[in-house]
């Protein structure tokens, strides 16, 4: 009896711990996130030298008095970071090279270095307002961090995370590698199944006094239904349908055709439907709709058919990164080697500039000074010339004209008598 009940804990213990893998699982596998190569990175003499406090000091006072900012310099801070400390420092830094006119010249791999500090020191918050506030700090995803992220957050069950970092891809018009678009679509569904919380980006602040501003004109209210998007259902929506815009089956169907329904766009709904009126649509995927929207009617009266979709999106994704992972780990890995060569090429070169610019500054100096030894040494023989100069400049200057008084010739002053109290 005793070993009967020890059995049965034991088998509930087992039965706790797999469903806490469950939860804790994620699809890439370690080797896909190349921790060990990144951190490599720190082994370079060039980042082992950095003193942060003083390179930012630098940067900061020099952008104060130029309003211009080293790209190099910024990647060069981001990249030696290893913890938490200078993490606004960094923002600050990355928001200031927006500014600067060489934001041009960012280096590819700046924007990679300030995703992986804020997600691995989990600042979730700061790092979706970076990722949504492009035109502020310029950091771009790409098919590979894109991944990363919402791998991330499906293993912490933060979908709307994932939808925001899904929806990044979709507004760069760069839904297309298999493992992303399969982990978007299923952040999305997952997300539609339970809305949790949507991230409130910052707004700006409202002044506390009234300001009048003269304008020439005031321009009508215009949205591009693209980056104007704030509404979190059609941004789900517009990624679900950007993310199956390629696929031609029931559950890609019913996907996309919900996503046009979220987003708004009775036309292309209607056209979807007629374009796939012989493909039956998922039950379970028509009833993410929510009841106020006024395509869910219609849809719900055509003939549905059920299916585990949860089961089919994970399977899509894991046979995907199957195919792509080695394939995706070599060339960031190869990524990883070109940007520390491109960061040397580009230190060098800016010393190069800077060499060239006080060389020139030089130059000008040297010259300054000849002139004037020359002006000492030869004064006497260029007397006239240099005295007609001074003329010349002092003539070149505008005198203060005065209104000339009248003077009359038969004018007598009064005579002052001093008298005596």
């Amino acid at each position: 009896m005793l070993k009967i009940i020890q059995t049965a804990t034991r088998r509930g213990f087992l039965k706790t711990i797999n469903s806490q893998r469950s939860y804790l699982r994620t699809f890439l596998s370690q080797a896909y996130y190349c921790n060990e190569v990144w951190d490599s990175r720190l082994n370079s003499p060039l980042l082992q030298k950095v003193n942060l406090d003083g390179l930012y000091y630098e940067l900061d006072q020099g952008f104060q008095k130029t309003r211009r900012i080293s790209p190099v310099d910024v990647d060069i801070f981001a990249n030696a970071l290893k913890d938490d400390v200078f993490i606004d420092e960094l923002l600050d830094l990355v928001h200031k090279l927006r500014l600067s006119p060489d934001t041009g010249n960012t280096l590819n791999s700046t924007s990679h270095a300030v995703v992986r500090t804020l997600l691995r020191n989990d600042k979730v918050k700061e790092l979706l307002q970076v990722l949504d506030d492009r035109l502020n700090y310029g950091v771009f995803l790409d098919d590979y961090t894109a991944n990363i992220l919402m791998d991330k957050f499906w293993k912490s069950k933060d979908f709307a995370a994932g939808c925001l970092v899904a929806s990044q891809m979709m507004l760069q018009e760069d839904l297309k590698h298999p493992v992303t678009v399969n982990l978007a679509l299923l952040h999305c569904y997952n997300y539609l199944l339970k809305p949790g919380d949507w991230l409130e980006m910052p707004q700006p602040e409202e002044p506390e006094e009234e300001v009048k501003i003269r304008v020439n004109y005031i321009r009508n209210p215009f949205n591009d239904e693209h980056f104007d998007l704030r509404e979190p259902q059609k941004i789900v929506g517009k990624t679900l349908a950007a993310a199956t815009r390629d696929r031609n089956d029931s559950l890609h169907n019913s996907l996309r055709i919900i996503g046009l329904a979220l987003f708004g766009k009775e036309e292309l709904v209607k056209k979807e439907m007629e374009a796939r009126k012989n493909t039956k649509l998922i039950k379970q995927v028509v009833q993410l709709l929510p009841d106020d929207n006024p395509f869910k009617a219609d849809l719900t009266q055509l003939e549905l058919v059920s299916e585990d979709v949860q089961t089919i999106l994970e399977k899509q994704l894991t046979e995907s990164i199957a195919v792509t992972s080695e394939k995706d780990i070599a060339n960031q890995c190869s990524l990883f080697k070109q940007w520390e060569n491109e960061r040397l090429q580009a230190l060098e070169e800016q010393k190069k500039r800077l060499h060239t610019l006080e060389r020139l500054a030089e130059v000008e100096r040297m010259k300054k000074e000849l002139s004037e030894k020359e002006e000492k040494l030869w004064f006497f023989e260029n007397e006239e010339k240099i005295e007609l100069e001074i003329e010349e400049g002092t003539a070149a200057i505008p005198t203060r004209q005065t209104k000339e008084k009248k003077t009359d010739e038969d004018y007598v002053p009064p005579e002052i008598i001093k008298t005596h109290n």
